[in-house]
């Protein structure tokens, strides 16, 4: 059987741009022995490919595999969640270090144990303020969810509600109305 093809439309790809070869690999030979030049940073690769005008200071086409590992790893796997810990530990470290040299600049009267002692009670407050305001961000997300669950089940139930008064709903008999034949037999 013959496929059936519709008209060429004004919306349709023309085959010359169908044909066209859009992809061009990178201008470096992807071998061990070859030079492999350095991988442009994120901000120069979107700079290229936002300004496709400006010459690009890496050379050749941007190297667009570089950079779909983000998009195609999954974010919930055990070295992406290890990652995010460790620099959630690594924030926390620079945080204490951060206040403790404040404190330590400013002793004023204190002993540099006193002054240290502050600045991890600082720290600890600061600490579970920004675990408040994260449980309170998702506290807001969770109760928007609970408010569209709870539309969507008032919203059901006055379907139902609706459905049951058209199933029960009973005209008066008039002159103009005619039952089918097939009806009164039922």
């Amino acid at each position: 059987m013959i496929p059936f093809h519709h008209p060429a439309t004004s919306y349709d790809t023309p085959k010359e741009e169908v044909v066209k070869v859009t992809y061009k690999p990178p201008a470096f030979t992807p071998s061990l022995k070859g030079l492999i030049p350095r991988p442009p940073t994120e901000d120069e690769y979107l700079t290229t490919l936002f300004n496709p005008h400006r010459e690009n200071k890496f050379g050749g086409s941007p190297p667009v595999e570089g950079y779909l590992f983000r998009e195609l790893a999954n974010p919930h796997s055990r070295a992406k969640k290890y990652a995010r810990w460790k620099t959630f530990q690594l924030k926390k470290k620079a945080l204490l270090a951060e206040i403790t040299s404040e404190e330590l600049k400013s002793l004023n009267g204190r002993t540099q144990r006193e002054a240290k002692a502050e600045a991890a009670w600082k720290w600890r407050q600061q600490m579970d303020e920004e675990k408040a305001a994260q449980k309170k961000r998702r506290w807001k997300h969770k109760a928007a969810e609970a408010k569209m669950e709870k539309q969507q089940k008032r919203r059901a139930r006055k379907e139902a509600k609706q459905r049951q008064r058209l199933t029960a709903l009973a005209l008066k008999e008039e002159p103009n109305q005619v039952i089918p034949k097939d009806m009164l037999s039922a």
